[in-house]
């Protein structure tokens, strides 16, 4: 017969009166003596109900593929464009939709018994069991082969913030892959991997597919589990399917999607998978498609319609803030917005006036949110789904003994939450959280009138990676010239896949278009995908990108 375990004591530490004096100050709070005797004899009693936690254990989920490989990092000469921190192997299912296909996974995602780096010279944890869409894919009958390099704890655009060096574009290693999901985005571009996960919250997926000439999606908020991430806020996190092609990109969307109730991630509903794959073929013959003013003005280049001649002028006063939209980028963006018109789409311009602010709302809810998710040690407010323990025990060391090795982006959100918390009573998140719905409604309301949306997914190529060290100031300038159109979908939940477009001709490098859809239609985003993919010809080793390639010097 088993016997209880009667433990002796609890495992949490009783409060002393003076520690709670303590306590009560950093709460605004002036205890009295008297008082906090009193509150600690109240807390003595209080904390016997937590103590009970230590007697009472949730379900684990078990493992159902076993078949693993840890691995081990790997040389210069076997991973040339530092697209891994790690290489592993993980068996599938032998069938599915995804038999045979590799994938990378990004080193902030769970992958149970293979350690997470965040590429950061923090703590490095062992998870113990598999995010959602690990599990997921392992089941589509997909290898896992190896975690990929990424921004230290996400937080850059560029991977030069990274421990373990930046990845590097597989189109021309002297650029960046882009961040803070490069390592997927060059392991897809150089053929290391057939799929990749990437995770966004600013563009993060979006952008090292602009950079590489690759595809990915960010979802429609919630549609697909963050179980098992490293989060940043869970109305912000996003984890993306990444691939060469729509086709691919799109049945990894397929695999993915749909509700998990160890989702942390709150949504209206159960979202079912998506069935991207199967509309491929559907086109975009009859869909209204609208040109987001405010991302596409800049330094030249005109979109051009039949119906409607739009001029964008070299003088407007609207720009891709922080960045203008380079020539190139435009040009590719025209024509990819040519080829939708040819295939039957109206494609006209549409004004969303709080489009060119949404840096500033993004920025602004950030240093709240990402310092309300370090006080909680990694694991969020507003936690619906699984939690792992030993993830935020880990998190809760870093935070405490290894905070000076935090990344420049991180410092920023801890100082930065901290004060205006401290100094401005939360008031300026709530102006932005304010805003976030006033910026969501005018995109819903450009969505009332059109089918598709449509800008430039980052208004430059891929820049040239430093060739030195660089000190905080100059990682931070760099680390955000890129997220102006990205980082408004993360803001307002809609879905949006970032596609090739062209190639530039002055540099050699990949643009990309980004297409935007309704909340929960992420499908149709790939019939248009699939439209601009024909017509750029970019995929890699397609007949455009041979003849540019011929003409790299």
């Amino acid at each position: 017969m088993a016997m209880p375990r009667g433990r002796i004591r609890g495992f949490v530490r009783r409060p002393t009166p003076e520690q709670l004096t303590e306590i009560g100050a950093a709460e605004h709070l002036s205890l009295t003596p008297r008082e906090a005797e009193q509150y600690a004899a109240v807390l003595d009693q209080t904390l016997a109900s937590v103590d009970r936690l230590d007697e009472l254990h949730a379900p684990a989920t078990p493992l159902t593929f076993t078949d693993r490989d840890p691995g081990g990092p790997v040389s210069d000469a076997e991973d040339p464009y530092h697209a891994f921190v790690r290489r592993c192997h993980v068996k599938g299912a032998p069938d599915g939709p995804l038999a045979g296909l590799t994938v990378g996974v990004k080193d902030n995602l769970a992958v149970a018994g293979i350690p997470i780096t965040n590429a950061s010279r923090t703590l490095t944890y062992t998870p113990v069991t598999d995010a959602v869409v690990v599990t997921r894919l392992l089941e589509a009958g997909a290898d896992i082969v190896g975690k990929t390099n990424l921004d230290d704890f996400s937080t850059s655009g560029t991977g030069e913030s990274s421990w373990y060096g930046p990845a590097r574009n597989a189109v021309d290693p002297a650029r960046s892959s882009g961040g803070s999901s490069g390592g997927s985005g060059s392991a897809v571009r150089s053929g290391a991997v057939d799929l990749a996960i990437g995770v966004d919250e600013g563009g993060s997926a979006r952008i090292p597919a602009s950079f590489n000439g690759v595809v990915s999606i960010k979802p429609t908020q919630g549609l697909v589990p963050s179980h098992g991430l490293t989060y940043m806020d869970h109305t912000i996190d996003a984890v993306c399917p990444m691939a060469r092609t729509v086709e691919l990109t799109a049945r990894m969307l397929d695999v993915m999607s749909g509700h998990s109730d160890r989702d942390p991630q709150w949504v209206r509903g159960k979202p079912e998978p998506t069935k991207a794959a199967a509309g491929l073929a559907g086109g975009v013959d009859g869909l209204r498609i609208g040109v987001v003013t405010e991302a596409v003005s800049g330094i030249g280049g005109a979109f051009i319609a039949e119906a409607d001649r739009v001029r964008v002028s070299r003088n407007t006063q609207q720009s891709c803030d922080p960045a203008s939209c380079e020539p190139g980028v435009l040009a590719g963006f025209e024509s990819a917005c040519t080829a939708l018109r040819d295939a039957g789409a109206t494609v006209s311009p549409v004004s969303i006036p709080l489009w060119t602010d949404g840096w500033a709302i993004a920025t602004t809810l950030l240093l709240h949110l990402a310092w309300l998710t370090t006080q909680s040690d990694g694991a969020g407010y507003s936690h619906l789904g699984e939690v792992d323990v030993e993830r935020t025990h880990a998190f809760g060391l870093v935070r405490r003994l290894e905070a000076d090795s935090f990344p420049p982006f991180f410092k920023v959100w801890l100082l930065g939450g901290r004060y205006l918390h401290d100094n401005y009573f939360s008031t300026y998140f709530a102006k932005a959280a304010n805003l976030r719905r006033a910026l969501t409604a005018q995109i819903d309301e450009a969505l009332s009138s059109f089918d598709l949306l449509v800008t430039p997914t980052t208004p430059q190529v891929a820049p040239v990676l430093l060739d030195r060290p660089a000190e905080d100031p100059e990682l931070l300038t760099r680390g955000t010239t890129m997220v102006a159109n990205t980082c408004v979908l993360n803001l307002s939940g809609h879905p949006a896949l970032a596609v090739p477009s062209g190639v530039d001709p002055e540099t050699a490098m990949p643009t990309s278009i980004q297409i935007i859809a309704p909340h929960w239609a992420d499908a149709l985003t790939f019939r248009a995908g699939a439209v601009v993919e024909r017509a750029a010809g970019v995929t890699p080793g397609g007949a455009a990108e041979v003849a540019m390639a011929a003409a790299r010097p």
